[in-house]
């Protein structure tokens, strides 16, 4: 191989490493936003995880208020729930454990009633 042909040689080398260089620097720019739209989004999702656990508190204080509130009346617990209320409770019971009547099972009057 002459000299002239490792010069050439070399000179094609230089340009595919250029070449190479420039892919890698324009891929690491994609990648740099990538990182910065997944930081941004990733601020978002801690502003909301902190909204939801103060929220969560607040209703969670609020049943324990409620809770407490309704400790006070005195013979709550002894009020018998009325019989028609007491039916619907049982239905509610069937239809939220898929026992209840099926939708071919209901008729309009049934509904009107």
């Amino acid at each position: 191989m002459t000299t002239l042909d490792k010069v050439q040689l070399l000179e094609q080398r230089i340009i595919k490493a250029a070449i190479l260089i420039r892919n890698l620097e324009k891929r690491n720019e994609e990648m740099q936003d990538e990182i910065d739209v997944l930081s941004t989004h990733n601020e978002e999702l801690q502003k909301y995880t902190e909204t939801f656990s103060a929220d969560a508190k607040l209703i969670e204080d609020s049943i324990s208020n409620a809770l407490r509130q309704l400790d006070t009346i005195e013979g709550l617990d002894d009020i018998e729930i009325m019989d028609a209320l007491s039916g619907d409770l049982e239905e509610a019971d069937k239809f939220t454990s898929g026992t209840g009547f099926e939708i071919n099972e209901v008729s309009l009057d049934d509904l009107v009633r």
